[in-house]
């Protein structure tokens, strides 16, 4: 998802990304605790038979469903936050606040759109500057890089 604006009086723009969310939070949580419930069913019908070697299995089965649904679920709450100034870019990335900032000087900054090695990979839109480079909108789809080209180049446009 992209988010655009611009502030007029404080010549300030600003643009921020963020990957699809399919299910929210809440969604995942009914999910997991639907499958939990299941299994522990399950798991409880083999106990009482004497199979009592299911349970524990059962357990690091959901244990090992729930961590890797949480982490998918985190990487789906991302998001960057590109700031425009009149001197500066700023690149804030993270997931709940920022946990990485990059600052450039607006003069010596470039964006580039790199082709896809293969059809089947999307293309890479990187800010450079100097000798530093940061890839952004990692996790946007293809025709949402194509729109984030346009916002930049709408945003640059801005400045001029």
């Amino acid at each position: 998802m992209i988010a655009s604006h611009f502030d007029e009086s404080d010549r300030v723009g600003q643009i921020v990304l963020r990957p699809n969310r399919s299910w929210t939070w809440q969604s995942n949580t009914y999910f997991i605790g639907t499958l939990i419930g299941i299994s522990a069913i399950v798991a409880t019908s083999f106990l009482l038979r004497g199979y009592w070697l299911v349970l524990p299995f059962s357990a690091l089965e959901m244990s090992a469903l729930t961590a890797c649904l949480y982490y998918c679920v985190r990487r789906t709450h991302q998001q960057e936050v590109l700031t425009f100034s009149i001197d500066e870019l700023v690149i804030e990335k993270g997931h709940r606040k920022p946990e990485r900032v990059y600052h450039f000087s607006r003069f010596f900054t470039r964006f580039m759109v790199e082709p896809a090695a293969h059809p089947w990979y999307e293309p890479t839109i990187a800010v450079r500057s100097r000798d530093e480079r940061v890839e952004i909108g990692r996790f946007l789809t293809r025709d949402e890089k194509k729109r984030l080209v346009t916002q930049l180049r709408w945003m640059v446009g801005r400045f001029a």
